[in-house]
């Protein structure tokens, strides 16, 4: 059962009174409807059917099929805003009736009822205009969502009369949402003859309201019943458990939340005796706090609106804790009658005038300005904003019931408005902030200037407290006053740019909290559309030569765009071919080619864009018949004049062109002149006349070939003089196993000079031309040069013969000094200047002297 539908059937049941039947009372009259009945939806005289009316629509019914009702109930529905269903009896009834009880199988958006009342007609006639008759008890109220009950609803009539007609009328006036309740059946009940009771707490409390706040005391109340001898039972109920909670059987209540309850006190009779009840309500408060300013709805808060139910404009007095009454400027709000609070309603997201809010005042108490909480209903919650620091200042909901904002100005006012639908306030609280410090924010720099299209990486904002630190770990937001500009994340900072030039200014805000006081900052970025640079578009060749049996395998080049800093750019390219019959071009440069000879131009263009300049680029491609080409090697010259004094060279020096690098021999017709190895290098050997052929033996490319160059090579070098002063020498094996006695002439002193003995069994020369005797007998010592580039060889001699004889005499002479035109010469044989001598042995115009 659903809670709404609990409180709504409790209350039913309370107002039983002194004239309701007892435990033997029976129904008097029971009319249900019967199985089948015509539709019958206008009004006219009542007969032996029942009738009933839906504003201006027509009743739906369970089972509906093929135009026949089957009617088990009748269905009270809403299929517009002006639904209200009536179903009276058909004829006055001669009793006087004491209850009306009836019976409802099924219920679905009850909280759409608007009142559900049992009334008495002015005449027979199905008339819009009733009069409630004073003593029937009336039902209204909220009924919840939940769609099936099984519970009765009971009117009782405290004053009976008879000869009169009940009409019971379901209003569901209002919203758009489909609702309906079934109608089984409508019991009428007469009275009887047991006697009355009347149950009371006593004339203070039946009926009263007692408020008690947190921490107060309270004393229990228990009810009498009259006649005291009345035989029964006496029972206790709250109708809010959540909040005051009851003892069935002492009366004794327990407070568990703060909220408001009726206590009744049921008197239960036995045979004999009439019920009866007694109430009393206890509304449960919070202290009150002289340092917050509370608006509660249960302390009565906004009372101010009336009990009216209708929305209302204007300046209104709000009622805090304390008994101190704001004036508050209210749009589409109302003291809302069934869950109590302050109902706010949106009616449309677009229309502010068709918003619900209230502003309020300033609050001089709270000089560092203050903290706002708003308890609400249900899940619709309202939202708040702090006029004139909407940017600045932002409110926080749990999503369960709770809504805050600090509002960090002694003159800041708050806005609660009705959110995103219909909002129930329950409460607002208003605490005090704390004195914070004082904060500073900055940014890098205040201007930033970008091209369209620009990367952009957002600067990050500075706080500094008091003390010029930075602080860390703050919750910053961020704005932009031109979205089209610059769209900035609001949490993140970071900045998106737009593709428009303009000027937008980021803005970063510090709300404050516990400790530091709200600061800003701001940065502007002016963006502006770059003008479009060149760009360069080549491909990899100017010219792409094939054969016809290639040509299928060239799938075509790609044109490549560079910028100015050398950048490959990833840029739309055109390709288009100059003669599509014989090579077609796809729009990625594919190229299809003709297998017949033929040449055609693919250019690729770019058209440019805001970026860049519009460029283009062509190439040729030639597709030729495959046929043996020219092999094209060949000599500069055919006949070259070569100096012997630069013996090596190459066929390339040559001037030997070879401009396809084919593989060629080579060979020389004079090997003795000039001679040639396989890799082309030339080797000139003596003066002459040789050939230096290259032959290229073909292959499926090109034609074979020879060329040749004829080489004349001279040899224009001095041939040097070499001689001895003397033909022939004696020399005796008894004066010294050496010979150094012959003089050399080389007056162009070539070298290196080598030496050879004809007979070295005779005689051995040394490799300075010092001669070693062996025996007696002759030799005949040879000088030789071998000639370099710049002499030719050359060569002389003299014969020596050794003999082994005794002499006597002096074997030289000694003297002082040498005569400075004398020719000397040292033991080696090579001359030497008289100016420097030193002592020694040396040879002196042929004869060997020594020297003091």
């Amino acid at each position: 059962m659903i809670k709404h539908l609990r409180f709504f059937m409790l209350n039913l049941l309370v107002l039983v009174s002194a004239a309701v039947m007892a435990q033997n009372e029976t129904v008097w009259k029971s009319l249900t409807f019967p199985d089948e009945n015509k539709n019958n939806n206008k009004c006219q005289n009542y007969t032996t059917t029942w009738t009933a009316k839906i504003g201006d629509t027509t009743w739906s019914v369970s089972n509906f099929n093929n135009n026949k009702w089957s009617w088990k109930h009748i269905r009270c529905g809403r299929k517009n805003n002006n639904s209200v269903a009536s179903i009276m009896n058909d004829a006055a009834f001669t009793e006087a009736v004491t209850k009306v009880v009836v019976k409802i199988s099924e219920a679905k958006q009850l909280d759409k009822v608007n009142s559900i009342n049992l009334v008495v007609a002015k005449d027979k006639a199905c008339k819009d205009i009733v009069e409630t008759v004073a003593g029937i008890e009336t039902v209204a109220g909220s009924f919840g969502k939940e769609t099936t009950f099984a519970d009765d609803l009971t009117f009782n009539i405290t004053a009976p009369a008879k000869n009169l007609f009940y009409k019971l009328v379901i209003d569901m006036k209002g919203g758009s949402e489909n609702g309906f309740i079934h109608v089984d059946a409508v019991n009428y009940y007469a009275g009887t003859s047991d006697t009355s009771t009347s149950l009371t707490f006593g004339a203070d409390v039946d009926g009263k309201t007692f408020t008690v706040r947190q921490g107060d005391s309270f004393a229990d109340k228990t009810a009498t019943v009259t006649p005291t001898d009345a035989k029964g039972s006496i029972s206790y109920a709250s109708d809010n458990e959540e909040a005051i909670s009851v003892n069935a059987t002492t009366g004794a209540v327990s407070f568990l939340a703060f909220g408001k309850a009726t206590i009744t006190a049921t008197f239960t009779p036995e045979k004999g005796y009439l019920g009866s009840s007694a109430s009393y309500t206890i509304a449960y408060r919070q202290a009150a706090d002289p340092t917050k300013v509370v608006f509660d709805t249960n302390e009565g808060a906004f009372d101010c609106f009336g009990n009216e139910n209708r929305y209302k404009e204007g300046e209104f007095d709000f009622v805090d804790m304390n008994g101190d009454s704001y004036t508050f400027t209210v749009h589409n709000a109302m003291l809302n009658n069934y869950g109590g609070g302050l109902q706010l309603r949106k009616v449309s997201a677009s229309d502010a005038t068709q918003q619900g809010y209230v502003v309020s005042p300033t609050f001089s108490k709270f000089p560092y300005g203050y903290r706002v909480t708003v308890k609400y209903k249900d899940q619709n919650a309202p939202e708040l904003e702090c006029p004139g620091h909407e940017t600045e200042v932002s409110s926080q909901d749990d999503a369960n019931g709770t809504a805050y904002m600090d509002v960090p100005f002694a003159d800041g006012t708050f806005k609660l408005l009705g959110g995103s639908q219909v909002a129930y306030v329950q409460s607002i609280e208003l605490t005090p902030l704390a004195k914070k410090e004082a904060t500073t924010m900055t940014f890098p720099q205040k201007e930033y200037t970008l091209n369209i299209g620009d990367g952009f990486t957002a600067p990050t904002a500075t706080v500094k407290g008091e003390d010029g630190k930075t602080i860390e770990g703050l919750t910053l937001l961020y704005t932009s006053d031109n979205k089209d500009i610059a769209l900035v994340d609001d949490n993140t900072g970071e900045v998106f740019l737009g593709d428009k030039a303009g000027t937008a200014v980021i803005t970063a805000y510090f709300n404050g909290n516990e400790k530091y006081a709200a600061c800003q900052a701001s940065y502007k970025i002016k963006l502006t559309k770059k003008q479009p640079q060149p760009v360069t578009m080549t491909f990899p060749q100017d010219v792409y030569t094939c054969y016809t049996d290639k040509a299928q395998f060239f799938d075509g080049f790609k044109a490549t765009i560079k910028n100015a800093a050398d950048e490959v750019l990833n840029l739309p390219v055109t390709y288009s071919s100059s003669n599509t019959e014989f090579c077609m071009v796809t729009g990625s440069g594919l190229v299809v080619l003709s297998e017949t000879p033929g040449e055609v131009t693919i250019t690729a263009k770019f058209a440019g864009n805001a970026d860049y300049l519009p460029a283009q680029a062509s190439y040729v491609i030639k597709v030729i018949k495959k046929e043996k080409k020219d092999a094209g090697i060949s000599f500069k010259d055919t006949m070259i004049m070569i100096d012997l004094a630069n013996p090596n060279t190459t066929v390339k020096d040559l001037g030997f062109l070879n401009p396809n690098n084919l593989a060629v021999t080579y060979s020389s017709n004079k090997t003795d002149v000039a001679e040639v190895d396989a890799e082309g290098n030339v080797t000139l050997k003596k003066a002459g006349r040789a050939n230096i052929d290259v032959t290229f033996a073909g292959n499926d490319e090109y034609k074979a070939a020879s060329a040749s160059c004829t080489l004349i090579v001279n040899d224009y070098r001095t041939t040097p003089e070499l001689s001895f002063d003397q033909e022939e020498y004696t020399a005796n094996m008894r004066e010294g196993n050496t010979f150094s006695g012959a003089t050399l002439y080389n007056e162009l002193e070539v070298a290196p000079l080598s030496y050879t003995s004809s007979n070295e069994e005779v005689a051995e020369v040394a490799a300075n031309g010092v001669v070693i005797l062996r025996s007696t007998g002759e030799t005949t010592i040879t000088v030789w040069f071998a000639g370099d580039k710049n002499f030719k060889a050359a060569s002389a001699s003299y014969k020596l013969k050794v003999v082994d004889e005794v002499v006597d005499g002096i074997q030289g002479i000694t003297i002082d000094n040498m005569p400075e035109d004398a020719k000397v010469y040292n033991l080696n044989g090579q001359r030497v200047n008289t100016k420097a001598l030193k002592s020694g042995v040396y040879v002196v115009n042929g004869k060997k002297v020594v020297l003091k």
